[in-house]
């Protein structure tokens, strides 16, 4: 039987609990956008090839958890990421500023080098906006990641963001 992809890349979703991260991932493997569901109980994922360059590139997303109680079984799955997004909801203070312990807990956990993308998510809940875009841009730089803001509801392809946001 042929092989169905010719190179496996696994990435993580990590961040509090309702930023939005399942939201992302449906959005991305299935083009589909649900307003409402249940938070992830420890680890979810799902799959989705795409061609880059004519190679066959097998994306497996991990969802985790945002709750406390579940971080240990998360923590877990950093080993074996090679790219992180770290969510936060650009209407919530609170899940932006707790992404200096999701940075600290990648930097533990994670393999030394792993890309990190910050994420700035529900961009289309403007009119509840408490964190700034220059803030995000501000976080990522310091932290040494790229720095995109989104909303499930819109996008149509989580390479499609935009490109990444200028330096300050």
């Amino acid at each position: 039987m042929a092989k169905q992809y010719d190179v496996l890349f696994r990435l993580l979703l990590i961040g509090d609990s309702g930023v939005g991260k399942t939201c992302l991932l449906c959005r991305f493997t299935d083009n589909e956008f649900h307003s409402s569901h249940i938070s992830t109980i420890g680890v979810d994922f799902k799959m989705k090839t795409i061609d880059v360059d004519g190679i066959k590139v097998r994306i497996q997303i991990w969802d985790t958890a945002g709750q406390e109680r579940y971080q240990t079984i998360t923590k877990q799955y950093y080993r074996r990421a090679q790219g992180i997004f770290l969510v936060y909801d650009i209407s919530s203070e609170r899940s932006y500023q707790h992404i200096m312990k999701w940075v600290s807990d990648v930097d533990e956990y994670a393999p030394e080098g792993v890309q990190k993308i910050l994420i700035g998510n529900k961009a289309d809940e403007e009119q509840k906006r408490q964190v700034g875009r220059e803030q995000g841009q501000q976080l990522a730089k310091e932290y040494g990641m790229d720095f995109y803001e989104t909303s499930a509801c819109f996008f149509s392809s989580f390479f499609s963001f935009s490109t990444p946001s200028p330096p300050l």
